[in-house]
């Protein structure tokens, strides 16, 4: 049986999405001492935006490839979101809104909303080690871990890279397909129960235009391969030219194409692109395809997080509770919960 956490306690994260961020941040201000381990380049996750290298004539596209927008229904990351906004990291996105939530976008790309996260994470003396696979869980709160280069998303291994600990808890705030073995490697009870979580995977196109595509700026179209739309170029505070565009295929369409190339891919949804607008295509300048694997959560948990206070582990994230940023945000806050209530450091 493991102790109660003490004051302040050491707390491994492997994960620095948007949950991760949100767990790290909270505990942080409870007192404790927080290290994130991830595998991108830098916090974020499915939150991402991917800059394309500089033109001759200017500067390059910006894709925001990922997650598409984020609203705030609950207090606490509407909350947030207004502070971002008051920042200038956040902004409102009309031509994307539907229903009475508002659709917010993230200035100069989606990838600011999570560093701003990061950058006060750090500021209050959290650590972010990226491009970090962690591969295996020891006992004792002990975490292998090498480069992410050298390792394939949601495998593991017990040799090799390095070793980092001990922590006082793991918490991980990763897809449930890459949780569950990494939770097995510690024998924990949580692994089988990740199994019924359905995550669907997508494939993004990202192109740009030697003049603008005649469409309007976000197009969610249905009976097509592709599932939505946008103009990126038009979303606020980002740069009006080259015109920029993300295409988001379907998760019928994703999972009958998983394992294509980018090469065959690319083709296929450009040519729907054009069958949704009704008209040829300006010529591109560029197309860049990119596959997530786990995008869009289809069936969750049911459950905002997982946390075993015998064995110090947990686990969090959107599949927890919905296909939503804010869902990996409330996620997180309940996990961090959890622990400062086995803390004794809960209000």
């Amino acid at each position: 049986m493991t102790e109660p956490l003490s004051h302040p306690s050491s707390i491994a994260i492997v994960g620095a999405g948007i949950a991760g961020l949100a767990c790290a941040a909270t505990l942080l201000d409870a007192g404790h001492r927080v290290t994130l381990f991830d595998k991108g380049r830098s916090a974020g996750g499915r939150v991402a935006t991917r800059r394309a290298s500089r033109r001759a004539d200017g500067p390059g596209a910006s894709f925001d490839h990922g997650a598409q927008f984020a609203t705030g229904r609950g207090a606490g990351f509407a909350a947030l979101l207004a502070r971002l906004q008051d920042e200038g990291a956040v902004a409102p996105w009309p031509a994307a809104q539907r229903g009475r939530d508002p659709v917010f976008t993230g200035v100069p790309g989606m990838s600011a909303l999570p560093h701003a996260m990061a950058e006060r994470i750090k500021a209050k003396g959290g650590v972010i080690l990226a491009e970090r696979h962690v591969a295996w869980l020891h006992d004792g709160g002990v975490l292998r871990h090498l480069p992410a280069s050298e390792a394939t998303p949601g495998s593991t291994q017990d040799h090799g890279g390095e070793v980092t600990g001990a922590f006082d808890a793991v918490l991980l705030a990763v897809p449930a397909p890459q949780a569950g073995p990494l939770l097995a490697t510690r024998g924990s009870r949580f692994a089988s129960g990740l199994r019924d979580v359905v995550i669907a995977p997508c494939w993004a196109v990202m192109a740009t235009f030697v003049a603008p595509v005649v469409a309007a700026d976000v197009i969610r179209p249905e009976g097509s391969p592709l599932g939505w739309i946008a103009r990126n170029s038009a979303r606020p505070g980002h740069a009006a030219t080259p015109d920029a565009w993300v295409l988001h295929a379907s998760a019928a369409w994703s999972r009958a194409h998983l394992e294509d190339s980018a090469e065959a891919v690319i083709p296929a949804l450009m040519q729907a692109f054009e069958a949704v607008v009704g008209s040829s295509l300006p010529a591109a300048t560029s197309v860049v395809g990119h596959r997530w694997r786990f995008a869009l959560v289809e069936t969750p948990l049911g459950q905002p997080c997982l946390w075993d206070a015998s064995e110090a582990i947990g686990v969090c994230g959107d599949w927890c509770l919905g296909p939503r940023v804010e869902a990996a945000y409330d996620s997180g806050i309940a996990l961090a919960t959890e622990v400062l209530a086995h803390a004794g450091l809960g209000q």
